[in-house]
């Protein structure tokens, strides 16, 4: 008959639900934003998973908000799309929709009617009219191109920036989190850290790792959490070989929402769900987090008894082929596979017969969708095929037939057949609407599977890896102890061990070292390993140190590495002032600032002159005194120590042995005597030639460095009434 044909959906980036278009350990998140003055509204949604966040901000936030999610796809309304795009000078899919949608009023509305609740004060957004309309905005648009599935989106969750470390988009590239800058995915942090049994507890790791926590009580929590695991080894086991069993249940209750659920979904959601009272029955009673955290729990054996009274433990994927639903479940279904069965029986008996009774050996009884059940003979048998079969199809080496007979246990057959389907079915969309009924605590089971998951992934870690639990407080120290890079450590060569280092950081005495010495010596493996540890231990996970003391950050900033931005109209030296400007606007007292190589991209003149000022400001002005590590080659920087009273020196430890270099990579205090560029570059192949004239030329400067040395002893009086040095005097001195 005609089959009628609609459209059944819209596919976009950011409203996948599909596994084929997901990477089961990442989220997919569409975003949507409302501009107002200076501050947005943003909402981010993972509709796979109906995760649901939203958050009000600077306007000058967006680009890091789009690249620490991933966002795939953004929504603005029509009139404020032009002014997005002056924000976001990338390849971004950017989605518009009509401006009468951004009423606060209809929005609000909207929202109560999503979460059947009377008002938005219990996820603490009354009064945040922005984040309401972006939020709305995104539930409008996975409604319009889901065709109104949006049961599944039940809860929303305000981000409130005051409650996490703040971790710029620059960061997160370059300590390499995420993903690596040369591509290899073995040298990121995920890659190392990450091994979690279920795919919501890998995405959970990377929120965590994108915020993590200010709260003592909280980080505390989760550290309390790795240890209980760490001090019951047989526990420990016996729940990380649990988890093997949960499948993605975020996403199979999505898939149940939007109708594209199948039989085994169901049973892998069970067999999810048990993991919860497994658990529960392996934890002892003297491992409280774990017990705490596991009676947060909801009781859902009633789903689980429905769903192992309903499905087959082995089902088909397909229910159009029905046979999933288990015997007894329904008479009436029972009563028709055993009429198909004997049917099927009957076939077996007539094809016997009609080959004994006529001599035809060959004879078989088959069928397909266009001609039924039919009577197939070779045409070597023709003359002894009897009257009363009726031809069907004359093919060339067979002739087909039907009988009256036949064609009456055809139509019972066929029809047993539809019935079951139909009934399955049935059976299996009141199942689903069960299900669904229960989805809030579903989900809510789920966060709690992937918080254990978390756990186990990061005692699995402390203890292959030999972490140790961190101690957070209030202070301002920084203090570790033979300190390590988690990631460059994991990929050393066999045999060869990574060289532990310490610090010492603090607000009065320590708070800005700066570290000295020749490059490919370790200055940037150990700036970014100190980064990487306050990353780890904030965010609730042992860390790669014998000892660790860290006072709350409350932002982490990195100036790393080399990088342009070509398209955008930025040079390598406009962003790496980018980022430095990002960091003297925005960091604070509670701060942790690592810089490496400042001003290397203009003239060596200017970039000392730029590295010098950037420092004094770091340690004078009193509203903006973080932590702070600088690496440079600027290794007359280390004067600096001796004018300003917080300012300490370190260098790499390097011998030298018969004009070679050897790098031993261990922090020591105290600056460096010199650079070693040279001796670098002759270790990278330069001509001799060019090493020998290198190194005169470097003699004479060193004997007319008369200049330099007048304008170190020239401070620049930012922080008092003087009048600051003229370009002129400058330019003096620089000459």
């Amino acid at each position: 008959g005609i089959v009628k044909r609609e459209v059944v959906e819209l596919l976009t980036p950011g409203t996948a639900i599909n596994s084929n278009f997901l990477n089961n350990n990442e989220n997919n998140f569409l975003s949507s934003i409302y501009i107002k003055h200076e501050n947005i509204g943003f909402a981010i949604i993972d509709n796979s998973t109906a995760e649901l966040l939203c958050g009000e901000t600077n306007i000058n936030n967006l680009k890091d908000i789009v690249k620490q999610y991933k966002i795939k796809e953004l929504l603005v309304c029509e009139s404020q799309e032009n002014l997005v795009k002056k924000y976001i000078n990338f390849d971004l899919l950017i989605t518009t929709y009509e401006d009468w949608k951004a009423d606060k009023i209809n929005s609000y509305d909207k929202l109560l009617k999503q979460f059947h609740t009377k008002s938005l004060k219990g996820y603490g957004l009354e009064n945040h009219d922005l984040a309401i309309i972006a939020a709305s905005a995104c539930i409008n648009y996975v409604e319009l191109n889901s065709f109104g599935k949006t049961k599944h989106i039940n809860s929303i969750s305000k981000i409130d920036s005051s409650e996490y470390m703040h971790i710029d988009s620059f960061t997160i590239k370059n300590l390499e989190i995420f993903e690596s800058l040369n591509n290899n995915q073995d040298a990121t942090l995920i890659n190392v850290i990450d091994k979690t049994q279920t795919a919501s507890g890998s995405r959970l790791l990377k929120k965590n790792l994108l915020k993590p926590l200010k709260n003592l009580k909280k980080i505390n929590c989760r550290l309390d959490s790795i240890s209980e695991l760490i001090k019951n080894n047989n526990e420990f086991n016996m729940v990380y070989e649990a988890l093997e069993q949960v499948s993605d249940i975020e996403r199979i209750v999505v898939k149940i929402a939007n109708n594209k659920s199948n039989p085994r979904d169901i049973i892998n959601l069970s067999t999810s769900l048990k993991v919860i009272n497994l658990i529960k029955n392996i934890i002892k009673p003297s491992m409280k987090n774990f017990c705490k955290k596991i009676n947060e729990s909801n009781d859902l054996s009633k789903i689980i008894n429905i769903i192992s009274k309903t499905i087959k433990e082995e089902p088909s994927v397909n229910i159009l082929k029905g046979g999933y639903i288990l015997e007894g479940y329904s008479k009436e279904l029972d009563e028709l596979r055993d009429i198909s069965k004997k049917a099927n029986d009957w076939l077996v008996a007539y094809q016997e017969n009609e080959r004994s009774k006529h001599n035809i050996p060959s004879l078989k009884i088959n069928f397909n969708k266009v001609f039924g059940y039919y009577i197939d003979v070779t045409k070597t048998h023709i003359e002894k095929v009897p009257d009363y079969y009726i031809r069907k199809q004359t093919l060339v080496n067979n002739e087909r037939y039907f009988t009256n007979e036949l064609k009456d246990y055809e139509d019972k057959i066929l029809t047993a057949g539809d019935q079951i389907i139909e009934i399955e079915n049935k059976i299996f969309k009141k199942l689903l609407e069960e299900i669904l009924f229960y989805g809030k605590e579903i989900q809510e089971n789920s966060k709690i599977l992937s918080e254990i998951d978390v756990y186990v992934s990061n005692a699995y870690i402390a203890i292959e890896n030999n972490y140790t639990k961190p101690i957070l407080n209030e202070s301002s120290n920084y203090i570790l102890k033979k300190s390590r890079h988690p990631v460059v450590e994991r990929l050393l060569p066999f045999g060869e061990e990574f060289i532990e280092n310490d610090l010492n950081l603090d607000y009065k005495k320590n708070q800005i070292g700066i570290i000295t010495g020749p490059n490919m010596a370790g200055k940037s493996t150990y700036l970014r390993q100190i980064a990487l540890i306050s990353l780890l231990a904030q965010s609730g996970s042992y860390v790669p140190a014998e000892k660790c003391e860290i006072g709350i950050i409350d932002k982490l900033f990195t100036r790393v590495g080399a990088s342009d931005n070509l398209a955008g109209g930025e040079s390598t030296f406009l962003v790496e002032m980018n980022e430095t400007a990002n960091i003297l606007n925005n960091a604070t007292n509670k701060s942790l600032v690592i810089l490496d190589e400042i001003g290397r991209g203009t003239s060596t003149f200017d970039g000392i002159s730029l590295a010098w000022a950037i420092t004094e400001y770091l340690h004078n002005n009193k509203k903006c005194k973080p932590r702070t590590l600088f690496a440079t080659h600027y290794h007359e920087l280390i004067s600096l120590a001796d004018s300003l009273d917080s300012c300490f020196n370190l260098n790499i430890e390097v011998q030298e042995y018969k004009n070679e270099v050897i790098f031993l990579r261990k922090i020591q205090p105290g600056g460096a005597s010199k650079s070693y560029g040279i001796h670098v570059a002759k270790l990278a192949g330069i001509p001799n030639e060019v090493i020998s004239r290198a190194n005169h030329i470097l003699r004479n400067f060193y004997d007319n460095k008369t200049a330099f040395n007048d304008l170190y002893k020239e401070q620049l009086p930012l922080f008092n009434d003087e009048e600051n040095i003229s370009n002129e005097k400058a330019n003096d001195l620089l000459n």
